[in-house]
């Protein structure tokens, strides 16, 4: 049985104009416009990834110096820039998309357990 399925009205999570999509996982009118969300996440995201594995594996030195503070004062600035420059849109993906994607990040980890015990 074939499926149709109706263009419905989506926001484009770039521009935040209105345009049809077929597909539920079409969020952007463009390709501009999912390259421009998406390069945005990236820069951001290589700073973050930097000062997060610090505070994650280099503890001692990373509280001291503060980096939580710092990732935290990041997001902080991005959301303002969101403010300013986006009109309020979000620039980042629902976590829920990411934990559907890998459910593994919510599953509790058991590590007295071994496989085959």
């Amino acid at each position: 049985m074939t499926v149709i399925r109706f263009p419905r009205p989506r926001i484009c999570l770039e521009c935040g104009e209105q345009f049809q999509a077929r597909d539920d996982e079409v969020h952007f009118c463009t390709t501009e416009c999912r390259k421009a969300f998406n390069n945005r996440r990236a820069v951001r995201g290589a700073e973050l990834y930097d000062l997060y594995m610090a505070h994650r594996f280099e503890r001692t030195e990373a509280q001291a110096a503060g980096v939580f503070k710092a990732i935290n004062r990041l997001a902080s600035n991005w959301r303002e820039e969101d403010k300013r420059q986006r009109a309020g849109r979000k620039s980042w993906r629902p976590f829920r998309r990411i934990f559907d994607a890998k459910p593994y990040l919510g599953a509790v980890r058991l590590g007295w357990m071994r496989a085959g015990r």
